[in-house]
């Protein structure tokens, strides 16, 4: 499903060089590092916000490695939510499918759909500042997930949540992974890789 062949990629001190990994499809890969050890740059080569000096990168057997981002099969969910403040909940998820030209009532029915699947439906109207933390984590996952990607991206998305929304998260994100997308997740929390992945790999 995902294939990373030979990357290689510098900015400033660091510097990724002939990294390679293979998932398949739904499995869950913890990434672990130090920090400044270039997780989350990884994440962000993978879903083309960097652009690769050298390698190859192939999703579903389609290489990538060029592809704009909003053109890849491919969520990422930051560890900040980076949700838009001067926009509803509805509009932070609809985003997306917006710029994918989709038509207003799809883009609607995708909207509600994800937001009674995520359980925030009732916040369609509210602004990310008025949010729960765990709200906010389910906005921006619904906001991730609402382009179907065949591969999702977690930049430590339970760190800065407290310990009960923490093992609710953890559960809402192995009932993502139970429907089939490959997901690499970074974290530096063990007990997060003991609950939730069945693959592990490390990035020095």
């Amino acid at each position: 499903m995902l294939v990373c062949k030979d990357l290689e990629y510098k900015v400033g001190d660091f510097h990724l060089e002939n990294f390679f990994l293979i998932l398949e499809k739904g499995d869950y890969c913890a990434l672990l590092g130090p920090s400044g050890s270039g997780k989350t740059v990884l994440l962000e080569l993978i879903a083309g916000l960097r652009v690769l000096k050298k390698g190859t990168i192939l999703i579903d057997g389609t290489d990538c490695t060029f592809v704009p981002p909003q053109r890849r099969p491919v969520g990422i969910l930051f560890q900040d939510y980076a949700l838009f403040p001067h926009m509803s909940v509805f509009d932070n998820i609809a985003w997306p499918l917006v710029i994918r030209n989709m038509k207003k009532q799809e883009v609607h029915e995708m909207v509600v759909r994800f937001a009674e699947d995520l359980d925030i439906a009732r916040h369609l109207d509210r602004m990310p500042e008025s949010l729960s933390g765990g709200e906010k984590q389910r906005v921006a996952l619904a906001r991730t997930l609402v382009i179907h990607p065949k591969v999702l991206l977690l930049d430590e998305p339970l760190s800065a949540l407290d310990a009960p929304l923490r093992d609710q998260s953890a559960l809402l994100l192995k009932k993502v992974s139970d429907t089939g997308i490959t997901i690499l997740h970074v974290t530096h929390d063990p007990s997060e890789v003991r609950m939730l992945a069945n693959r592990q790999v490390a990035i020095t």
